[in-house]
């Protein structure tokens, strides 16, 4: 996703959002569809992928875990029905380059894929949340995750975008079949070979959403004993995460609070943190021994330049995604759910400006600059007070330009983990 959108009239966003997803924009990497389609076609297939035009992929087979074999959306055994407003328009849960994200409910299969006896949705249906094995499908449905009570349906917005969303369903294909995958990613239901849209979990909020919503609308001292109760288990959990995705040989390569979901407590007064989990695989890079898949699209075609790595924006010698660069991507996240916003924000009026800020490669320096910076300095140092932990020099580990010498990711959990 860049300014130079394949579709024009979406911006910024989650590509899998929740119910109630933010609605920040941010300044966007340049990017074409014809250049991201071009990489998308020299993806280099590992001896466990095939085609999509393979026969569908039982679940009773039981792929192997590193298996990137694609896992299907079995509709001939239960379906879904996008939910609709009052004018009978689709709901949008979500906007992006390549697709547009709705909202739907379960529900037994349609009448022409399913027996006389099983009854079509209805408004005032609720689908079972344990579906029935049918007895000429040979599908077990209990290797899937269980039946969410809502889907998020990720549809490509056109033709081309098909290849996008069919290269992200082999990766949540593979990553799903590891048994914590819940734990780390958003619960994938496979791929709808109908209509080559991706079936997800629909969740609470998304860390950007939630930000925005929850914690950013609290006056300074709400805010700041929220912040100290919450901050520790989500940095934690994405740290883990991220942990978890690169020992399966992932790089994410486009982390920000817009693309981690979160669910929540139900209880208005509940103190406890929201749960994160990563998604949108949309641009993530996969490598290991017994499955690959390769893309050689610059980060800059999908990422938001304030949470790229400046060694991605160089034009003398760009890098390609890595473990380091998504290090540098959580922590600009994280450094945005401590401030409430974007570290380059003291320069948002001015595009270029910006964009010099971000590829100077010192976040730490630019948020204290001007007015806001002395509210972004108060909002750290508070933090740091509350934990007993120089947050400052924490970070100072990583967001360093010269990737070489940051602190590796297993050093830097480690740090936090022995101050809290």
């Amino acid at each position: 996703m860049g300014a130079h959108d394949p579709r024009s009239m979406h911006n910024s966003g989650a590509d899998t959002p929740p119910i109630t997803p933010g609605s920040a924009s941010h300044s966007k990497s340049n990017s074409t569809s014809s250049d991201f389609l071009s990489s998308l076609s020299s993806l280099r297939r590992g001896d466990s992928i095939s085609s999509l035009s393979r026969p569908r992929l039982s679940l009773d087979e039981s792929p192997q875990p590193v298996s990137t074999e694609l896992t299907t959306f079995p509709y001939h055994l239960t379906d879904y029905e996008f939910k609709t407003d009052d004018r009978g328009r689709k709901k949008t849960i979500g906007e992006g380059a390549w697709s547009d994200v709705f909202l739907a409910k379960p529900c037994p299969p349609k009448p022409t894929e399913q027996s006389p006896s099983q009854p079509p949705c209805g408004p005032d249906m609720t689908p079972p949340l344990t579906p029935v094995r049918s007895i000429d499908s040979g599908v077990d449905l209990s290797r899937l995750p269980a039946t969410p009570p809502m889907y998020a349906v990720k549809v490509p917005a056109m033709t081309s975008a098909k290849k996008v969303l069919s290269a992200e369903a082999r990766i949540l294909s593979y990553l799903s079949r590891f048994p914590d995958a819940e734990s780390h990613i958003v619960p994938f239901y496979g791929l709808d070979t109908r209509n080559g849209a991706i079936l997800l979990q629909a969740m609470d909020d998304t860390l950007e959403g939630w930000i925005q919503k929850t914690l950013n609308t609290l006056d300074e001292e709400a805010r700041a004993a929220r912040l100290a109760e919450v901050f520790p288990s989500i940095a934690l959990a994405l740290l883990n995460s991220l942990a978890w995705m690169q020992d399966k040989g992932c790089t994410h390569a486009d982390i920000k609070p817009s693309n981690i979901l979160i669910s929540s407590s139900s209880s208005p007064l509940s103190t406890a943190a929201p749960k994160p989990i990563y998604t949108d695989f949309s641009s993530t890079i996969l490598s290991h021994p017994s499955a690959t898949i390769e893309s050689t699209a610059s980060p800059l075609g999908a990422g938001t330049w304030d949470y790229l790595d400046p060694s991605l924006l160089s034009s003398s010698s760009t890098s390609p995604p890595s473990a380091t660069s998504d290090l540098w991507s959580l922590a600009i996240t994280l450094l945005f759910l401590i401030l409430g916003g974007s570290p380059y924000d003291a320069f948002k009026g001015n595009k270029y400006q910006q964009r010099e800020m971000i590829k100077a490669g010192c976040p730490l320096q630019v948020m204290g600059h001007d007015d806001l910076g002395v509210r972004n300095l108060e909002r750290v140092q508070g933090l740091s007070r509350d934990l007993g932990f120089d947050l400052l020099g924490w970070f100072g580990r990583v967001l360093v330009k010269d990737g070489g010498k940051r602190v590796e990711l297993k050093e830097w959990k480690e740090e936090l983990e022995g101050k809290l």
